[in-house]
Formats: C-alpha cells, structure tokens, sequence
C-alpha cells in the first residue's frame, strides 16, 4: 500500500509540469497589434515635423540669405502669443530678393541683419544650434513617448494559468521579449531628448552673451 500510495504522489508530482501557454487571447491581440500599429504610424507622422525643420536649422538645407527686419508686432494671446517681423530677404546665391519676407518667432531685432533660411515651400527658418537642439529634442521625445505607448500591450493582460505547484512566473507575457527593448529605447530616447534640449538651451545662453 505504502508503494502505490508513493508512486501515486509521483504520478501526481509529473502532472504538475507547468502545460505549454497557451497565449493571450485573439482578440487582446488583435487590439495590441492595432494599438501598436497605431501608435508607429502616429509617432512617424509627428516626427515628420521637427525632422524637415532640422534640416533648415542645422543648415543642411534650404536658400541662405540675409534678413533684415523693417518692424515687428505681435499677434496673438496668452500662450498663443507669437512676434512676427516682416522685411526683405535677400539671398547669398544671386537670386531674387523677397522685399516682404516676414518670419514668427525668431531672434532678430528691427534693422539689424540676421542670417535666415528659405524653406521649399517658400517659408523661412532660422537656422542656429538653440533651433536645431529644439528640433533634435522634439525628435527624441515623439520617439520615447511611443517607445511608452509600445510597452503596454507588450506588458498587458496575459492569461494566468493557476495549477497546485505550479508558479505564476511560469506564464510569460504576451510579447514579453520586446519590454527590454523597448524599455531601453525609452531611457536612451528620454536622456538623448534631455541633453539635446538642455544643451541647445546652454549653448544658445551662452552665444546670446559672448557674441
């Protein structure tokens, strides 16, 4: 008796040998994958933006020119307070002068000529490392908000199988793979987003006083 009594508790010890997962559901993937599609397909819109002003703040692209401001208002309230200076643009490569060049937000004082950038689409940049650290900052950033947004259906709901003996650590994640990737890319893109914002602030500060 005492022999079939222990082979039954071995019995009972191979059946609780953790079953293969059986996954997340279909249908909570079905929305992670939309999520995150979702999620690339809107941080690669938003980071369009201060990825084509960069091009124009670093001074890669774009018309170089001299503007010289004949007056500035602002227009606007509050936090929708913007200074606009308007005057002619005459640029570095011979071709036409624009007499009315008007540009928003820009450090350029009246009658003093500033260097500035004409876009493609005929709008003007100024071109300098204060914009470009901004630009560059507001690229790292899109980037670790979605590296963010990724993380949660990588770490989302799972299905927990509950057995006697067996731990819960033995339920992986659905995804569970692309957390540290993604954790890594957050850090890297959040710190790459602060050195780039606080640096441009600093070097900017210091070109406003020694020059």
């Amino acid at each position: 008796m005492e022999q079939q009594a222990a082979g039954a508790e071995e019995n009972a010890g191979a059946r609780r040998v953790p079953a293969k997962d059986p996954g997340p559901s279909r249908l909570l993937t079905a929305v992670g994958t939309l999520f995150a599609v979702g999620v690339l397909a809107l941080a690669g819109w938003l980071v369009r933006f201060p990825a084509d002003e960069l091009r124009y703040t670093s001074g890669t692209s774009g018309t170089p020119g001299t503007f010289t401001a004949a007056h500035c208002h602002t227009v606007g309230a509050g936090k929708g307070r913007q200074r606009v200076c308007q005057g002619p643009f005459v640029p570095h490569d011979g071709s036409p002068t624009d007499p009315a060049a008007h540009i928003t937000d820009a450090r350029v004082d009246v009658g003093k000529p500033a260097e500035l950038r004409r876009t493609d689409g005929g709008g003007y940049v100024q071109p300098g490392v204060l914009n470009a650290g901004m630009d560059l900052a507001g690229i790292f950033g899109i980037l670790c908000g979605a590296s963010f947004l990724l993380m949660l259906p990588a770490a989302g709901p799972r299905r927990v199988k509950v057995e006697k003996g067996v731990p819960l650590r033995a339920n992986p994640q659905p995804w569970g793979t692309l957390i540290p990737l993604l954790l890594g890319l957050f850090v890297f893109c959040g710190a790459a987003a602060m050195l780039s914002l606080f640096g441009a602030l600093a070097l900017g500060a210091i070109g406003a006083i020694f020059f």
